[in-house]
């Protein structure tokens, strides 16, 4: 196990490269670069990275396994099903969503991966999907949800969270607890209030 203060280093070091690989591009970004705006030499990098395509994986690869982590837990928690899809929906929004230099690279950048390192990923991806349609088998147990094939309203979300990259801003007017609460209160309930009637003109 690192040390802790190689740990915070490493955490400062890819705090610094998620935000280059982000907004500058993966491929626009060189070693050199990441250097010169950590005030390293470049050599010192290869002390804690293998290559620059090691450091692309391990950003993407640690935000999916800490994210991975906390939903299987609420999954196995002693929870009625409703109350673990709020717990799931509204994590996994503030977690996404309040680390969009992270999302960025998932969203944008597993094509700059190798074979191996992009099988990886997208094992866990399944393994998220697999999280939410457990909790949406228990919700159908139970009759708690209405006739919607899980698989679209699985990807529906993620891609709702997905594409906040687009958008969202954490100084901005909506926090990341109101913007996860707005998200759950969507795709639980709608928008529209109980009275409200939807006319349709031919």
């Amino acid at each position: 196990m690192p040390e802790p203060k190689t740990s915070n280093k490493i955490e400062e070091i890819q705090l610094v490269i998620a935000r280059l690989f982000a907004y500058k591009g993966y491929h626009s970004t060189s070693m050199r670069e990441i250097a010169r705006e950590l005030g390293m030499n470049q050599s010192s990098l290869y002390h804690y990275f293998k290559s620059k395509e090691d450091i692309l994986f391990t950003l993407m690869n640690d935000a999916m396994d800490s994210a991975l982590t906390t939903l299987e837990d609420i999954c196995a928690a002693d929870l009625p099903p409703n109350a673990k899809l709020d717990r799931i929906l509204n994590f996994y929004t503030r977690y996404y969503a309040g680390d969009q230099e992270r999302l960025i690279l998932l969203v944008n950048e597993q094509n700059s991966l190798n074979m191996e390192h992009r099988r990886i990923l997208v094992d866990k991806e399944r393994r998220y999907v697999r999280l939410f349609k457990a909790v949406f088998e228990e919700l159908g147990e139970h009759q708690l949800t209405k006739e919607i094939p899980h698989g679209v309203a699985i990807f529906a979300f993620l891609g709702m969270v997905h594409y906040t990259i687009k958008w969202y801003h954490k100084d901005g007017p909506i926090g990341l607890e109101r913007l996860a609460e707005i998200f759950v209160e969507i795709f639980t309930k709608g928008i529209l209030r109980a009275h409200a009637k939807i006319s349709s003109q031919n």
